[in-house]
């Protein structure tokens, strides 16, 4: 039987927000061009820190907003509130995760299929993020964070 309506579930559960400083590496920080771009995929960098990571890293939650604030001497906004649970949608690089696949970033905001690996590390399960909808022509995943 089909619906009159769309099912559409991102930013569900999504808030509260938390407050971060953003990574200062080259390329590895968040500015308001990643955000409109989409890119926005994020790992715990360092304490009280986020930044894009690198390919295979563990995916800790979506960037949703940065600071006009700069952090001192740079081109690099001070802070970053951050969706750590509940439905995120990100943008997705090769290899494409499927649907109730878990997923990990790619290292320039995206978020990739998750890497197979025979061992759970001791600080448990490798991967966060579980795929519940794929839209192809958009080139983006819903993700469950938890």
């Amino acid at each position: 039987m089909a619906s009159q309506f769309t099912i559409d579930n991102s930013g569900i559960g999504g808030t509260p927000f938390l407050t971060f400083s953003i990574d200062t590496t080259a390329d590895k920080d968040f500015t308001q061009d990643d955000l409109d771009d989409n890119l926005s995929a994020c790992v715990i960098s360092d304490n009280n820190e986020v930044g894009m990571g690198s390919a295979g890293d563990k995916l800790f939650g979506k960037v949703v907003w940065v600071s006009q604030e700069l952090q001192s001497g740079t081109t690099i906004p001070a802070l970053c509130a951050v969706q750590a649970r509940g439905v995120a949608r990100f943008k997705y690089a090769a290899t494409a995760p499927d649907v109730n696949q878990m997923v990990e970033v790619d290292g320039a905001g995206k978020v990739r299929q998750a890497s197979a690996d025979a061992d759970i590390a001791a600080g448990g399960h490798l991967m966060r993020g579980q795929v519940i909808a794929k839209d192809t022509s958009a080139g983006t995943v819903d993700v469950w964070l938890g």
